[in-house]
């Protein structure tokens, strides 16, 4: 459904006509830029003064950024909700700079904006119903003070600035409203992304690869600090002098006479004290096992007696 209307049509009802005007009590709240104390009072309730007035002295990066860190908005770079809603907002904050909106009434603006677009993220309002939410906040605009006086809280500013409001908030949020729903309403589907990436390795060679170019570097050079050096050379084995060939010979010597001067008996010996020193922990294993053995089969035996004499 398209909809179409100029800025009179769409507040009327909302603001009072161009012939009334604020009262001198209001226009100088205005003019301090104070927060209107007054129960229902937009400024200020989403933007601090503190942070209206920091944001009024960036540039839009700037204004995005601050605007990711109030917001929380850590994965607009991934998520396409937050993305839309830091672009909005970052969009709203630069139009009200740019028509040089006090800090009370950025910030009021500001939760006009954040009002109607949490409208369609949260509660999920049809497009008329945000438009009677609209039209409730704008209620007072331009009209005398009076004890009988409904506002919708941005009174703050005049019937001129509503109207360029009005056409502001139709040309960036209403023309596109069907689109917000559908973005609030549908789960952005997951991606992944993978890159293959092929390495080439350098060719072994002798020398380093490519080998430079016979003009750009002298042969001094490139032999002293570029060549690959040659390979160390293997130590050949080194000869045994004659003193040391004398003492190997004398040692074998010594070895043989050693074993020329044991007798038959002593090799005996010899061999009768190892096996005893080897085989005498055996033994003993054995022994203990074959008792025990014999002890079982006792058992067995005095068993089959008993059973026997009964």
């Amino acid at each position: 459904m398209l909809f179409i209307w100029n800025s009179r049509e769409l507040y009327a009802g909302c603001v009072l006509s161009p012939g009334y005007r604020m009262s001198n009590r209001r226009r100088a709240k205005v003019k301090d830029g104070e927060a209107d104390e007054r129960e229902g009072a937009l400024a200020f309730k989403v933007l601090t003064a503190d942070q209206t007035r920091e944001l009024q002295a960036l540039s839009i990066e700037h204004i995005q950024m601050k605007l990711c860190d109030i917001f929380k908005l850590d994965s607009h770079s991934t998520d396409l909700r937050e993305a839309s809603i830091l672009d909005f907002y970052t969009a709203s904050v630069w139009w009200g700079k740019e028509k040089a909106f006090s800090v009370q009434q950025l910030s009021g603006f500001f939760t006009l904006v954040h009002t109607l677009f949490d409208n369609v993220k949260e509660k999920h309002l049809s497009l008329v119903e945000n438009l009677k939410e609209m039209k409730k906040m704008l209620v007072g605009i331009g009209a005398e003070s009076g004890p009988d006086m409904q506002y919708g809280g941005l009174e703050f500013f005049d019937v001129n600035q509503a109207k360029e409001i009005t056409n502001y908030l139709y040309t960036s949020f209403f023309q596109h409203y069907t689109l917000h729903e559908y973005m609030f309403s549908t789960l952005q589907a997951e991606e992944i992304i993978g890159t293959d990436l092929d390495v080439e390795v350098a060719k072994a060679a002798d020398v380093p690869f490519p080998p430079p170019l016979d003009e750009g570097v002298s042969e001094e050079h490139f032999t002293q600090y570029i060549a690959t050096p040659p390979p160390t050379p293997v130590p050949e084995p080194v000869e045994a002098t004659a003193d040391e060939v004398s003492e190997l010979q004398m040692d074998e010597k010594t070895t043989e006479n050693i074993f020329s001067e044991l007798s038959v008996e002593d090799v005996k010996e010899v061999i009768e004290s190892v096996a005893k020193e080897m085989l005498g922990g055996l033994q003993t294993e054995v022994a203990a096992k074959l008792r025990e053995k014999e002890n079982q089969l006792i058992s067995k035996i005095n068993k089959i007696h008993r059973v026997a004499e009964t």
